[in-house]
């Protein structure tokens, strides 16, 4: 994964717009297979 930084907070991480898409359309598909609306994936 891109580790693209702001300047002034080195914590924060920037992802790509297919990045982001790709993480919601996993997380959508597990919701749809687990039937959850909440807590589908833990930290």
């Amino acid at each position: 994964m891109p580790k693209e930084q702001s300047p002034g907070k080195p914590t924060t991480r920037r992802y790509s717009a297919e990045e982001k898409a790709a993480a919601v359309r996993m997380v959508r598909t597990l919701r749809a297979e687990l039937g959850t609306e909440q807590g589908t994936v833990q930290r």
